[in-house]
């Protein structure tokens, strides 16, 4: 007979998944860390801004699509979509580091993190994650929404604990079942507010200087450095906390 309180294999289940530690974290971080979130999406987002902000399409219609136009224009699409993947990459690499010094000092410094940095796993598994949830809402919006909710902490796994992408998906599951609607609880009310801190930034940059280049390239890093840092502690605070209550019920 299973104790109370143990999961189907014989394991203590872990202590209910709290909001004010997450809270808190993600605060913490913010006063900790906010020189390195500024710095680090500065050197990120602006060399990446000077890119998106071309919109190449803008202008380009149907008649336009001959052999070395096309060629150029999708020339420069991969080349602005692997800008911001690896930006953004980068960014959430660089503030994992940073937590990891705040929780358990362990030091990395900005080259450190470029050199080290699972490139191809991030890409791979953020694409899969796409792939994965576009599939989810297709089929219907109950699977959609269960994978957001179990797939929420792939880049903090991938990035602490080192595992594959196949590894990530099985991990990141792992890790938010017991804690389900909890983690769906913080992770949706998330990304409504990205939304808004994007529009925002958004619209400061087209407010102060128009629609125009220079208008969407700060909007461009304003929106990223307004939502990045939020997105990538929230995850990294949901991470530890849980990891956290594993380690006490194992």
């Amino acid at each position: 007979m299973r104790k109370r309180g143990d999961s189907g294999r014989g394991r203590p289940r872990p202590a209910r998944l709290e909001f004010r530690p997450i809270l808190a974290g993600v605060a913490a971080g913010y006063r900790h860390d906010w020189r390195l979130l500024f710095g680090a999406g500065l050197i990120v987002f602006v060399p990446v801004g000077l890119l998106t902000s071309l919109e190449p399409l803008d202008g380009f219609t149907i008649e336009d699509w001959d052999g070395a136009a096309t060629a150029g224009v999708i020339l420069l699409i991969v080349t602005l979509a692997t800008a911001s993947l690896l930006g953004g990459v980068f960014y959430s690499g660089v503030v994992a580091a940073g937590e990891e010094r705040r929780r358990h000092g362990v030091h990395r410094g900005l080259r450190d993190v470029a050199r080290k940095l699972p490139y191809r796993a991030l890409i791979l598994a953020d694409l899969a994650l796409v792939l994965v949830i576009t599939a989810g809402f297709l089929a219907l919006i109950v699977p959609g929404f269960v994978f957001v909710v179990w797939f929420a902490l792939i880049a903090p796994v991938v990035e602490i604990e080192g595992r594959g992408v196949r590894g990530a998906f099985r991990r990141s599951r792992e890790m938010v079942r017991p804690h389900f609607w909890r983690v769906a609880g913080v992770v949706f009310p998330l990304i409504v507010l990205e939304g808004i801190l994007e529009g925002l930034g958004d619209g400061l940059g087209h407010g102060l200087l128009g629609e125009s280049y220079l208008g969407n390239l700060l909007g461009s890093v304003a929106a990223n450095l307004l939502v990045s840092p939020l997105y990538a502690l929230t995850v990294l605070a949901l991470y530890f906390e849980i990891r956290a209550r594993e380690e006490r019920a194992g």
